[in-house]
């Protein structure tokens, strides 16, 4: 069995942009990434369900934004659109299949773009600002680093790690945002990223500060209420760290994140209803600052990219106990700090 990934990453050093790269699911292991297109700094990437459209950060002439592609009928993406707004670079995009709107994380000014795909043009119809800031010496402004939707994407679920807020917006037909409600975590938090519960009413959002993961419980509206938090490292190198990526197995058993600087991944095993983790396990990435890890389709292996070191670590994954051992590093994908599943 062959899966595809993309890889997105910074372009400081010898990444051209953004790559394509086969995973051999019996064999456990990469193709040779290939390049897709040269873009500027492409940290992040979202697809469309259907696997045919590609959305990628891209920066031009000083202007964040976006570039969209389409994957034609042999497989090979063609560029379909490109739009910029006036807010630099962002750090996160997701796609919204019903109004073909993409919304824009910006880490730099606290902001959410939401861009509209209209034929061949992408175009910002609403950006909305965040403000505040928070005790940590990195919290001195808003600095929107995630926003993901709930199942029937009429949710937005936005994480801003400058004022240790997760904000919950209602999302109109046609793709813009109103707030709904809002939780803020423990000061100097930082939340960066979260993930849902497959079929328990809870979410899960990854501290990049305190490097911790906080379990809160959502009611039919999202509104969100928290239940517990647990430190993802050991106390003593807290300060030093910081916290990535986080992912759940498609069963809602497990739970996974990542921690740059000590660069480890820890496991949780995840109560039956939801509310709880236990920590079973913490394992080194072999590979200097892990950032986004995904996994495979099977959910047998867990693949994790290093920006520093410039490989993808796998893991295979027990699905019994959610344990993971290292299998091996050996596929190259120069400053990688996003892969996800084409």
């Amino acid at each position: 069995m062959t899966q595809t990934f993309i890889l997105g990453g910074y372009t400081k050093r010898d990444n051209k942009g953004i790559h394509q790269v086969e995973f051999d699911a019996n064999e456990g292991a990469f193709s040779e990434p290939s390049l897709i297109s040269e873009l500027n700094g492409p940290t992040f990437v979202a697809l469309s369900k259907a696997k045919d459209l590609l959305f990628a950060i891209h920066k031009e002439y000083d202007q964040g934004g976006i570039v969209a592609f389409k994957k034609n009928e042999q497989g090979i993406w063609d560029k379909l659109a490109s739009g910029f707004g006036d807010n630099g670079s962002g750090c996160h995009i997701s796609y919204r299949e019903s109004s073909q709107t993409i919304y824009v994380s910006n880490y730099h000014a606290g902001v959410i773009d939401v861009f509209k795909l209209d034929g061949e043009e992408l175009n910002v119809i609403q950006t909305v600002e965040h403000s505040g800031s928070s005790v940590h010496e990195n919290q001195d402004s808003s600095h929107v680093h995630f926003a993901g939707f709930n199942d029937s994407q009429n949710l937005l679920f936005v994480c801003d790690l400058g004022t240790d807020l997760v904000t919950t917006y209602d999302i109109a037909d046609d793709g813009t945002l109103s707030p709904s409600s809002e939780i803020k975590l423990t000061p100097g938090t930082g939340p960066r990223h979260l993930v849902l519960h497959p079929t328990e009413p809870y979410a899960y959002i990854i501290g990049e500060l305190a490097n911790t993961t906080t379990v809160v419980s959502l009611d039919a509206t999202g509104k969100m209420a928290a239940v517990e938090t647990q430190l993802n490292i050991p106390e003593e190198h807290v300060e030093k760290s910081a916290g990535a990526a986080i992912r759940i197995t498609n069963d809602g058993r497990f739970l996974y994140v990542s921690t740059r600087f000590h660069n480890v991944l820890t496991v949780y095993e995840i109560s039956e209803d939801g509310g709880a983790l236990t920590k079973i396990q913490e394992i080194d990435t072999n590979g200097e600052i892990p950032r986004d890890f995904n996994l495979d389709e099977t959910e047998k292996f867990v693949l994790v990219a290093h920006q520093d070191t410039d490989h993808i670590s796998v893991f295979d994954r027990n699905a019994e106990t959610g344990q993971l051992t290292f299998i091996q590093n050996d596929t190259q994908a120069p400053e990688c700090v996003c892969i996800a599943s084409a």
